[in-house]
């Protein structure tokens, strides 16, 4: 057995060196079943229950380990048994190959850590470069009982028994934290879209899309060539293989990129050439979808029947007024209605207007406030609020992602349309549903906002003209760094550091969009103790015009602002974890450290409240979903136009029609006017704070704590 596992070993680690391991259709029970049968009559060991070869410890690795195969440079498949061997395994190992490398293969192979943490095989660590399959090798001490049963044993006799055990690399253990189910279900995912480009989208298509992109027939076509080159050199190879379309496929999808091609903005326009759409029709459908002014919200395409569908669906049901929408205003609104806060005896205690105290010019510095009272908004509402007579909220810089308005129906008693009892809604700065338009955007381009800890940079959001090539960088307490050219990112094999960070956006050529970059720390499982160095580095400043960055952790958000030129590296902070907490240190000024304005409105000032309000989703006996805290301020105007409404507060029987809606709430935006109600908006589940300023039975400063 020693010899045989020494043979497996090498040839194990033969199938390791090609990157990627799989497991075959064949089950496991079935590979342990075709081994036993390897051996002809196996003599017994002890009892006609036990044969030599029928240990408890080989069938559980054989089980759980003898359909792993690999895929040879040479495209064929190979398997841990394919050993030359003559001993008494010999039959087995050549039964188990030849069976093996003709089945197709069924999914990705990896162990988890905490998987393999949970194994009897040993005890793991997160820094092991190998890790132990199986149970080499265990001792039994045999009885008088069992030596006078068993009759091949003497009492007292230790015997040694060999078993099935490989060395596995770490590149096959996966740290992140998600179950096996997840991870195979993402390779499966991606070797199926993979293979159905391959079969369903012809090469001249993708030829041709090439040629509209160089033409410039495709609007921001310049974004997506990389993709289209990178997949046509893999399409020639498909159709010149000779290898089983599937068994190409999976080795070709392995950790690729543009696995999804064929589910991207690009292959959905190859995807409908290929299918037969007029070419006109295809690049105008296409440049709708991915005009500047919509790019954050990139609809799906949609169909004349489903416009049809929908658009009967809303008249049938009476909603054709409902999608007719304004800015609201005071005058709209029943003070006792809106203006209220929940008191902790269950009662509903009125709120007044603010509107008697005059904004004061004075410009203040957020540090003036750190020593400040502090109260919790749950407190300010039932205890402070009603006390007072007049109310201002001093705007900071970065409440940039907390400018609200509040929007209703131009046609007044028209259907609801949200999942709350009332018509009217609300649209963050950005045209956002909530707080954050950095966050927002990572979550957009597909990027991983969920993280113990996140650093996010964005460029080029101004007017489209800084094509700038600048990179997001993190050096860990180990001295790991996580950037372009280290390796741990999503679009090179989807590693991760150490530390569990990755670089899971990257962007080199803006070209007339947003620019996002992403680190994420997926949980504190992986993270070691210690500073993160966070900064910006220009990789390629080719009109650089600065950057806005943002770092999250706990639920607190941190924004930062570089209005400058981008030169070499630029430090924007160290956060230390230590103890299962994080503290930071600020390299660059947060955003409300610098005046400038928003809304219309100078920050570090003061300014007049003219009323607080909830959202629209917990007015009267509505809760549907987060709670909002709402301080309209007096001459606050949103600069631009602004969304109707969003998706995801639409009823039901509404999102049924959600293509169509999206395209909707695009293309029917509020004009800027002077008569709205715009102010500060603030999420009850996101760590922030608001310092106002109150009058009443006394006058005081205080900063509330969301």
């Amino acid at each position: 057995m020693k010899q045989l596992n020494a043979l497996l070993q090498a040839q194990f680690d033969r199938m390791c060196a090609t990157g990627k391991l799989f497991r075959s259709t064949l089950t496991g029970q079935e590979v342990w079943d075709l081994y036993l049968s390897g051996f002809g009559n196996d003599p017994v060991f002890r009892d006609p229950e036990s044969s030599e070869h029928n240990c408890n410890l080989c069938n559980n690795f054989i089980r759980r380990y003898g359909n792993i195969v690999a895929i040879l440079p040479d495209g064929e498949l190979t398997c841990i048994f394919d050993v030359n061997v003559r001993d008494e395994y010999g039959d087995s190992c050549r039964l188990l190959t030849n069976m093996l490398i003709n089945k197709p293969i069924a999914d990705v192979f990896f162990e988890t850590f905490e998987e393999l943490n949970k194994l009897p095989y040993e005890r793991c660590h997160q820094t092991q470069t190998v890790f132990q399959l199986g149970i080499p090798e265990n001792h039994k001490r045999y009885t008088k009982e069992e030596a006078e049963k068993f009759g091949v044993v003497k009492p007292n006799e230790i015997r040694t028994f060999n078993h099935f055990s490989l060395s596995l690399p770490a590149a096959f253990v996966d740290k992140s934290g998600k179950s096996i189910a997840a991870i195979i279900g993402e390779y499966r995912d991606a070797k199926n879209v993979f293979l159905r480009a391959m079969q369903e989208i012809p090469l001249d298509t993708l030829m041709l899309v090439r040629d509209l992109i160089v033409q410039g027939s495709l609007l921001n076509g310049d974004a997506h060539l990389h993709k289209i080159n990178q997949f046509i050199p893999l399409k020639c190879e498909y159709d010149d293989s000779s290898m089983d379309p599937s068994l190409w496929a999976w080795n070709k999808s392995y950790g690729l990129s543009i696995a999804k091609f064929k589910n991207e903005l690009i292959g959905v326009l190859c995807s409908e050439l290929a299918e037969g759409k007029e070419l006109n029709k295809a690049c105008e459908d296409w440049n709708k979808r991915v005009d500047p002014v919509n790019y954050m919200k990139a609809s799906a395409p949609i169909t004349k029947r489903q416009i049809e569908e929908a658009k009967k669906f809303v008249e049938e049901n009476g909603y054709s007024e409902s999608f007719s929408r304004r800015f609201a205003t005071a005058d709209d609104i029943r003070v006792s209605e809106i203006l209220h806060a929940n008191i902790g005896d269950g009662k509903i205690k009125t709120v007044s207007l603010f509107d008697n105290v005059k904004a004061t010019s004075t410009r203040h510095k957020r540090s003036e406030f750190d020593k400040v009272e502090e109260v919790n908004i749950d407190k300010f509402m039932s205890d402070i609020l009603p006390t007072c007579n007049s109310i201002e909220a001093f705007l900071a810089g970065n409440h940039e992602g907390n400018m609200v308005s509040l929007t209703t129906s131009a046609v007044e008693d028209s259907k609801p349309i949200f999942k709350w009892s009332n018509n009217y809604s609300w649209t963050f700065n950005g045209n956002l549903a909530g707080k954050s338009q950095i966050k927002e955007a990572v979550k957009t381009a597909g990027g991983r906002v969920d993280g113990v800890l996140r650093f996010s940079l964005i460029w080029n959001d101004a007017d489209g003209t800084d094509n700038s090539d600048l990179d997001a960088w993190c050096q860990q307490p180990n001295g790991e760094r996580i950037g372009y050219s280290e390796g741990f990112r999503k679009d090179s094999g989807n590693r991760f550091s150490s530390c569990g960070g990755q670089l899971d956006l990257d962007n080199t050529q803006p070209s007339g969009k947003l620019a996002i970059e992403n680190i994420y720390f997926a949980d504190f499982r992986r993270l070691k103790e210690g500073n993160y160095k966070f900064w910006v580095n220009q990789f390629a400043a080719r009109n650089s015009g600065g950057f806005k960055a943002e770092i999250e952790f706990e639920g607190e958000i941190f924004t930062y602002e570089y209005n400058q030129p981008v030169r070499g590296d630029i430090p924007v902070a160290n956060v230390t974890f230590k103890d299962g907490k994080f503290s930071i240190e600020h390299k660059l000024p947060e955003s409300g450290v610098s005046s400038k304005e928003l809304y219309g409105l100078e920050t570090n000032q003061f300014h007049k409240v003219n009323l607080v309000c909830l959202s629209p989703n917990h007015w009267g006996d509505n809760r549907v979903g987060n709670k909002h805290y709402f301080f309209m301020l007096e001459g606050c105007r949103t600069p631009a136009a602004i969304r109707t409404f969003h998706n995801e507060n639409l009823i039901p029987e509404l999102l049924q029609h959600r293509k169509v809606t999206e395209v909707l709430a695009n293309t029917t935006m509020i004009s800027q006017s002077d008569d709205q109600l715009s102010g500060l908006g603030f999420n009850a589940t996101v760590k922030d704070e608001l310092v106002v300023r109150l009058s009443g039975t006394h006058k005081r400063v205080i900063k509330i704590k969301f």
